[in-house]
């Protein structure tokens, strides 16, 4: 179990790095970026299997437990916070139900298989996807209003 986890922590510093190249992230905080896409998906693992939360809470306090140790980490490297925060959610992205959404569309069209389960699959995929997506945008966005609210919109 345990191995589990380091092996697919440090696989989910390659997606964040790599996102971060994409951007153009300086090379000395790509280290940050991957330590960010690790500690999100470890903890949202950790919530999901120890803590029993469902995937879209779990998200959700992933991404805000890491939103807020970059709130207090990015000033001190003088660097915007969003350049670590947005390369750090890119493992946790949902893929799979993503793609299982736009099978299930594609199957519906095509008339193959059975259309009552295939609407069932779409709409449970497109909901959950959805919902990740949210838990993952409101964990980014929600944090820094709390803490920058006495800067100056100017």
């Amino acid at each position: 179990m345990f191995a589990d986890y380091v092996l697919k922590t440090l696989l989910a510093t390659l997606p964040s790095a790599a996102f971060a190249l994409l951007f153009h992230v300086p090379p000395r905080y790509l280290g940050w970026c991957a330590a960010g896409g690790a500690f999100t998906w470890c903890s949202r693992m950790i919530l999901i299997r120890e803590f029993s939360l469902g995937i879209v809470t779990a998200t959700f306090l992933s991404v805000t437990m890491m939103s807020l140790a970059f709130i207090a980490i990015a000033p001190r490297l003088r660097v915007p916070r969003p350049l670590f925060t947005v390369a750090s959610i890119i493992p946790i992205i949902p893929g799979r139900n993503a793609y299982m959404t736009l099978l299930s569309a594609i199957q519906i069209y095509d008339g193959t298989g059975s259309r009552l389960q295939e609407i069932e699959s779409f709409c449970f995929n497109g909901i959950t996807t959805g919902a990740i997506m949210l838990a993952m945008g409101a964990g980014i966005a929600l944090p820094p209003l709390f803490f920058y609210r006495k800067r100056p919109v100017v």
